[in-house]
């Protein structure tokens, strides 16, 4: 396998699963500054790319789907004549039931708990790059140069588990 394919995988694994990325390339043969590149770049790509797509997903559904979703159900209840549908959907109009899955209630609780400094630390390592950005993403909107901070914590994480590879 040719070195540029090598630091391609690496490159890709690290922008969607950060942890796999850095023990891979060295199981890859790579070495440990083609590995702390590989895996930056890789991670780096991904926190923009899946910031970028999670802010426009968040503003299209603020946008179109939060606005419509009542009338939309609405319209196909009629249409399907569902009465219990209709007096359901007359009745919870302005509630809308929450689902609290495990994973839901970690990300609320890292939220809560440790904040934006807890999910910038978290994202690549435990959290995975398209949550974390996601996160950072709907939980602080308006924070200025949230995208270097989860740059700067792929690199951090990069260059640590690099060194704890390399040396152990």
């Amino acid at each position: 396998m040719s070195a540029l394919l090598k630091l391609l995988i690496v490159f890709a694994l690290s922008s969607v699963k950060f942890l796999l990325a850095p023990p891979l390339s060295f199981g890859l043969g790579l070495n440990f500054l083609q590995t702390i590149a590989s895996t930056s770049a890789g991670g780096i790509m991904g926190v923009l790319v899946f910031f970028y797509i999670s802010k426009w997903l968040i503003k299209f559904y603020n946008i179109y789907l939060s606005v419509y979703q009542h009338k939309i159900l609405h319209w196909i209840a009629v249409k399907l004549e569902m009465k219990k549908l209709l007096a359901h959907l007359h009745h919870t109009r302005n509630r809308k039931k929450k689902v609290f899955t495990f994973s839901n209630k970690l990300y609320v609780r890292i939220k809560r708990k440790y904040g934006l400094l807890g999910i910038i630390i978290l994202t690549p390592i435990l959290l995975s790059i398209p949550v974390g950005a996601f996160l950072a993403a709907r939980f602080y909107p308006r924070q200025r140069h949230l995208v270097l901070y989860l740059s700067g914590s792929v690199i951090m994480w990069s260059l640590i588990m690099s060194t704890a590879i390399a040396i152990f």
